[in-house]
C-alpha cells in the first residue's frame, strides 16, 4: 500500500495542481458579471432637469439627496415587499404595518400634496424627486419618478420606507438632510428565497445586518437624514437656503443629544409614554428592546372614528394584511400615539394680577417630554395654540382666547400660535402646502424648545360687574392640518379635529400682580 502511494503520489500531485491551473485560468478568461443596479441610459426617457454636480456628474435623484451606493438606479426587482420579510419577521412586520413609515408614500394627505405641487411647474413630476426621497425611496431610486414612467414597479411600490430602506443604509448626512442617506440597495441585497435563508443566514445578515449599517440606524444622523428639511432654488422659489423642518439639530443642540437619548429610544421604545415618563424621573437607562412602531405625532391617521375615511386617508390597506388585521393595528398605534402625546407638554401659572380694572396673567408652555421643539418637523400644517378662559364667581365668561370651531374648522385667528408660515415672492402666507412656489420661511412663533417653556402674557378689561374669585382654564391644543389644506388640497369636507396635549385650572390674584 506505502509502495503504491509512493509510486502515484506524483501523478496525484500533478493532476491537482494542473486542475487548480485550469480552474483559475477558466475564471480568469470568464467575463466578470456586471455590477448590480441599472445604468441611467437603460432608463428610457429619464428626466435630468437639473444639470449636473460641480464636478460634471449627473443627478439622477436631485433634488432629493438620496442615493444608491454604486450611484446607478436600483432594479424594482431587487426591492422586496415588507411583506416578504412578514415570512421570518412577522412581530416586526405587524409593528411597521400600521406606522407612518408604512404609509409614507400612499395616503392622501401627502399624495394630494405631491400632485398640487407636480402642477406648479413643467418640472414638477423630477422635483417631486424632493418628497419622494423621504416618503417614498424606492421609487426614486430605481427611476419612477419620472413623467414617463418607463420602469416597472418594485413589490415595494406603495410601502413608503420599508425594510430594505433603512435596512440596506451605509451612510447618512444629518447636516444636508432632504433625504441624504446612501443605500446600497443595488449591491447590498440577497435575492435568496425563503428556504435557502434558512440554510445560509450569515448571508442573509451581510445583506440586511451588516455591523455599519446596524450602527448607522442606530443613531441619531439616520433619522436627521430625513428630519432635517431645507428648501432652495432647485425645488422652489426660495434664494437662499430656508430651514423648513430641524429636528434633528432641535434634539442634537438639547439636554437629550448632550446625554445620548436618541430618536430611537423613545419613538422605537415598546411603550413610548411608558419610556418618555422614565426618562423624566431621571431614569436614562435604554429601552428593553426597540420596536418597529415608530410613534409619533399624526394622531388622525389613526383616528379610528373616522371609520371609511380613515381608510381613505391612510391609502387603503397594505399587503399582507386583512382589513380586520389592519384595523386592529391600527387602533393600537392610536393608542400609543395618543398616549405619546399626552407626555409632551404642560402648562403652569406664572403671575396674575389685576390693575386698575385689568386683569393680567401669564401662562407657561412647557416642553416636558419632547426631545425637540413643540411642535417640530414641516410645521406650516402641524401648528399648536394656547386656548385661555377667564370665569369670574358666579362662572360667567370674562375673557376668552384660542376658541376652536368645530363646524367650520377654524383657529381663533387671535389665538397664541405655534406655526411657521411658507410665504411667496410677494410675502404672502401660503397656507396650503405649496412647497414648490415658496421663496421664504417665517414662524408666527419658535416651537418650544425641549426641557423650556414659553411665556404667554395676557391681559384684557375686567366686566365692571364682574366679581372674584376669578377662575383661569387652559388648554394646549395640536392640529395635524390647517383647513385650507383641506378644503383646498385634499377637497374633501372634512373638519381636522384638534388633538388636546394639556390643560390644566388656576386660581387667579384678585388683587394686584404677584405670583400664585
Amino acid at each position: 500500500m506505502k509502495y503504491q502511494l509512493r509510486t502515484h503520489l506524483p501523478l496525484l500531485v500533478f493532476g491537482a495542481v494542473s486542475g487548480l491551473v485550469f480552474i483559475a485560468g477558466t475564471e480568469m478568461q470568464r467575463p466578470r458579471p456586471p455590477e448590480p443596479g441599472i445604468e441611467l441610459a437603460a432608463v428610457p426617457f429619464y428626466q435630468l432637469p437639473f444639470g449636473p454636480d460641480e464636478l460634471g456628474r449627473e443627478r439622477p435623484f436631485w433634488p432629493s439627496r438620496v442615493q444608491t451606493e454604486s450611484g446607478k438606479l436600483a432594479d424594482p426587482a431587487s426591492i422586496q415587499s415588507a411583506a416578504a420579510c412578514a415570512n421570518c419577521h412577522q412581530r416586526e412586520f405587524e409593528e411597521w404595518v400600521p406606522s407612518l413609515h408604512a404609509i409614507a408614500g400612499r395616503d392622501v394627505v401627502y399624495e394630494r400634496a405631491v400632485e398640487v405641487n407636480e402642477g406648479l411647474h413643467k418640472d414638477g413630476v423630477e422635483k417631486a424627486r424632493f418628497c419622494e426621497g423621504c416618503h417614498s425611496p424606492g421609487e426614486v431610486l430605481s427611476g419612477r419618478t419620472n413623467r414617463f414612467k418607463s420602469v416597472m414597479p418594485s413589490a415595494a411600490e406603495t410601502e413608503g420606507i420599508t425594510c430594505v430602506m433603512c435596512h440596506t443604509a451605509t451612510h447618512a448626512d444629518a447636516e444636508e438632510g432632504n433625504g441624504a442617506l446612501t443605500l446600497a440597495i443595488t449591491t447590498g441585497v440577497d435575492q435568496l428565497p425563503n428556504a435557502m435563508i434558512l440554510a445560509a443566514p450569515r448571508d442573509h445578515a451581510r445583506a440586511y445586518g451588516a455591523a455599519k449599517t446596524n450602527a448607522l440606524i442606530a443613531s441619531a444622523d439616520f433619522c436627521g437624514a430625513c428630519h432635517t428639511e431645507t428648501y432652495d432654488a432647485s425645488m422652489s422659489k426660495a434664494q437662499s437656503r430656508q430651514h423648513v423642518q430641524t429636528t434633528f439639530s432641535e434634539w442634537r443642540d438639547s439636554w437629550y443629544g448632550r446625554n445620548g437619548v436618541t430618536c430611537q429610544d423613545c419613538h422605537m421604545a415598546p411603550d413610548p409614554a411608558a419610556y418618555v415618563r422614565q426618562i423624566r424621573g431621571g431614569d436614562l437607562r435604554n429601552p428593553e428592546r426597540y420596536s418597529h412602531n415608530f410613534v409619533g405625532s399624526n394622531y388622525l391617521m389613526f383616528d379610528t372614528a373616522l371609520g371609511s375615511n380613515l381608510t381613505f386617508l391612510r391609502g387603503g390597506i397594505l399587503p399582507g394584511l386583512s382589513d380586520a388585521k389592519s384595523t386592529e393595528l391600527v387602533a393600537r398605534q392610536g393608542e400609543a400615539t395618543r398616549a405619546l402625546l399626552r407626555t409632551a407638554a404642560g402648562l403652569a401659572l406664572r403671575s396674575s394680577g389685576i390693575v386698575e380694572g385689568r386683569l393680567r396673567f401669564s401662562v407657561a408652555v412647557q416642553n416636558l417630554g419632547a426631545g425637540h421643539n413643540l411642535p417640530t418637523g414641516v410645521i406650516d400644517q402641524k401648528y399648536m395654540w394656547l386656548e385661555v378662559i377667564v370665569r369670574d364667581n358666579a362662572g360667567s365668561v370674562v375673557y376668552h382666547s384660542g376658541a376652536f370651531d368645530a363646524l367650520r374648522g377654524e383657529t381663533d385667528p387671535q389665538a397664541v400660535i405655534w406655526r411657521e408660515d411658507f410665504l411667496d415672492t410677494e410675502g404672502n402666507r401660503i397656507p396650503d402646502h405649496r412647497t414648490f412656489i415658496t421663496a421664504a420661511i417665517s414662524h408666527v412663533r419658535p416651537g418650544v424648545p425641549p426641557k423650556g417653556e414659553d411665556l404667554v402674557a395676557y391681559e384684557t378689561q375686567l366686566p365692571l360687574d364682574a366679581e372674584g374669585p376669578f377662575r383661569l382654564e387652559a388648554r394646549l391644543w395640536y392640529r395635524v392640518a390647517t383647513q385650507e389644506f383641506v378644503y383646498n388640497t385634499l377637497k374633501m369636507n372634512l373638519v381636522i379635529p384638534p388633538f388636546e396635549l394639556s390643560a390644566a385650572e388656576f386660581n387667579l390674584s384678585g388683587s394686584e400682580v404677584g405670583h400664585p
